[in-house]
């Protein structure tokens, strides 16, 4: 009943969408999009990767690198789902192998093995397609799944998702991002190991290449810094209220998530003095700086003590991974539910979730006064991610029996 329903679901949607299109620009660009993205040149692949989005494709990104360790672009085909993972992948490396993943109908899923023939499938994170993985495992391919999580409430666990466990029972290799996601998949008699998360090699891998601000050092001077990355106004408001307390040892670095609302941070914090990057002119003496110029802020993590992330009150936490390689501090919004390594890192000790704002300025400004302790912390967090380090590597190991 499960393969009908979704079968008609499928072959329906290619013509019901772009009806609605019409209607719905989001969807329409979408639709423009896939219609003239080129797809890469056909033929035999041993790998085929599956994204869902860019945070899932930069998953991928420490796996290709040990999958291609001779540059052998024509050995993969990456797929992804959605436009703003394809508009910001299409820009990197691998954008000769790259295409939107096609609609999962049974015509297109068996053009696309006619096409690119995949030995290995490699899903990241989720976006599981029935008909793809289903018709792949009837012609031999191999597929696992890397960086998976799962929670209780996740539809592979309802009724209506037995189907997908059946599908993941004949998965070579289920290689989870966390403990309770191998229980959760064990209990349900799918066969899964816990080998970490890839995320963790692939910020290792940004810090390693981190480049030198010597002007950021000269603002720095002997202070501890706080580095507030991608903020939104509720960590700004935050940091108007921690410069209240006139902490004269601290040096203040913000990147907004939105580089546009760079003069209007500016002017709600007029009356500290904010400097611009862009402008050139700081020194130890100014407090506050505002990084008005992309692709600086993984490199500014190198010289924070403390970093205020971006989106934890409005349940889109950003990227908490490449600080805490680095040893921050962290702090957060409560709204952390999807994130699970958000809690993690509360769990071991190096971060806070900002409930209150007060208890949060009272918290940086014992750290402050206490070298010793924000020390042990900066260690613990560093100790922590060189712990979680090398998943890659294992995943890599355990596919690596030819097919």
């Amino acid at each position: 009943m499960f393969r009908i329903g979704y079968t008609v679901t499928t072959y329906v949607a290619q013509y019901i969408l772009p009806v609605a299109a019409l209607i719905s620009p989001k969807l329409k660009d979408f639709l423009h999009q896939r219609k003239h993205a080129k797809p890469p040149l056909k033929g035999p692949v041993k790998f085929w990767i599956h994204a869902a989005s860019l945070g899932e494709y930069e998953m991928a990104l420490p796996l290709l690198a040990k999958l291609l360790p001779n540059g052998h672009l024509e050995d993969i085909l990456i797929t992804i789902f959605s436009p703003s993972g394809y508009t910001q992948a299409i820009k990197g490396k691998y954008a000769s192998r790259l295409m939107y993943l096609p609609l999962d109908t049974a015509a297109n899923v068996s053009q696309f093995y006619h096409d690119y023939a995949p030995q290995k499938a490699i899903f990241i994170r989720y976006d599981f397609w029935f008909h793809f993985i289903n018709e792949g495992q009837k012609r031999g391919v191999e597929f696992y799944l890397v960086n998976g999580r799962f929670r209780p409430n996740h539809f592979v666990f309802a009724w209506h998702g037995k189907p997908y466990l059946q599908l993941f029972k004949r998965f070579k290799g289920i290689f989870t991002s966390d403990t309770k996601s191998a229980i959760l998949l064990k209990d349900n008699g799918v066969a899964a190991a816990y080998l970490g998360d890839t995320r963790f090699d692939r910020v290792d891998a940004i810090a390693q290449t981190a480049k030198r601000y010597v002007d950021i050092e000269q603002f720095k001077g002997n202070r501890k810094l706080l580095m507030v990355g991608s903020s939104w106004e509720a960590e700004e408001l935050l940091t108007v209220q921690l410069l209240a307390r006139k902490l004269d040892n601290l040096a203040i670095v913000i990147a907004p998530h939105d580089l546009k609302r760079a003069n209007e941070i500016a002017h709600k914090l007029h009356e500290f003095s904010p400097k611009k990057y862009t402008e050139g002119v700081f020194n130890a003496s100014d407090q506050v700086l505002i990084l008005d110029t992309m692709g600086m802020l993984s490199s500014m993590y190198q010289y924070a003590d403390f970093a205020l992330i971006g989106g934890g009150f409005s349940g889109a936490l950003h990227n908490i991974l490449e600080p805490a390689i680095w040893g921050c501090y962290l702090s957060f919004g409560p709204k952390i539910s999807k994130f699970p390594e958000a809690q993690e890192f509360v769990d071991q000790g190096f971060a806070m979730v900002i409930n209150s704002d007060e208890t949060w300025v009272k918290q940086l400004s014992h750290l402050l006064s206490n070298p010793k302790e924000c020390a042990y912390l900066k260690q613990k967090a560093t100790d922590y991610c060189a712990s979680q380090l090398g998943s890659t590597a294992r995943i890599v190991n355990l596919m690596s029996k030819p097919v």
